[in-house]
């Protein structure tokens, strides 16, 4: 699986997913993990947790996923390892890549200009966010906190005027709960 993760989505760079106006971590890690379940090889998926065993089911290309399971099957000790279980090789390449990720945004933030641009228009969820505030200097951390206020705030207020609009019965613009549920516990589909 190694080779899969350095080879996904080797040009989306966190910078190019910060244009984007949602977490950038996100949508990068989002991006890897449908990329690594439509290339995924037999072998490089020996234990999934149920998220991506349905996840392969869904979205692989039938005959990659038919032949995923079949190794599944095929494989001895098959049974120990469910009754030890053990960690899912899908979610340990997606966190790998989540660090890798997180790193690198941490990276970028000792360069002036993107700290100021990142405090003024930046967008984080709150997982993310308190991720990389560990792994940035005291001064970045509170960068950090003041992108995830003023996330937080942007959201309220425009939660505040769908709740209004859905009360007198026009739900246009349901896509604020979307953006809500990513800020509180990051993208859909991605396990934690």
């Amino acid at each position: 699986m190694k080779e899969n993760v350095s080879t996904l989505t080797s040009a989306n760079t966190v910078l190019n997913a910060l244009a984007k106006g949602v977490c950038p971590v996100c949508s990068l890690v989002r991006a890897f993990q449908n990329e690594l379940i439509e290339r995924l090889d037999p072998e490089d998926a020996a234990v999934v947790c149920n998220y991506h065993a349905w996840a392969i089911a869904a979205s692989a290309p039938a005959g990659s996923a038919a032949g995923i399971f079949l190794a599944m099957l095929r494989r001895e000790g098959r049974e120990r390892s469910w009754k030890e279980h053990a960690s899912c090789d899908l979610c340990s390449s997606i966190r790998e890549y989540e660090c890798s990720r997180l790193r690198e945004l941490a990276t970028e933030m000792r360069r002036i200009r993107f700290t100021q641009w990142l405090e003024q228009h930046g967008t984080l969820c709150c997982f993310h966010g308190g991720s990389l505030q560990s792994m940035v200097s005291e001064e970045h951390a509170q960068i950090i906190t003041k992108v995830i206020k003023n996330n937080q705030q942007q959201l309220q207020e425009l939660l505040d005027a769908f709740a209004s609009k859905a009360r007198s019965g026009e739900h246009a613009g349901g896509g604020v709960l979307g953006r809500a549920a990513e800020f509180l516990v990051a993208q859909r589909g991605l396990t934690r």
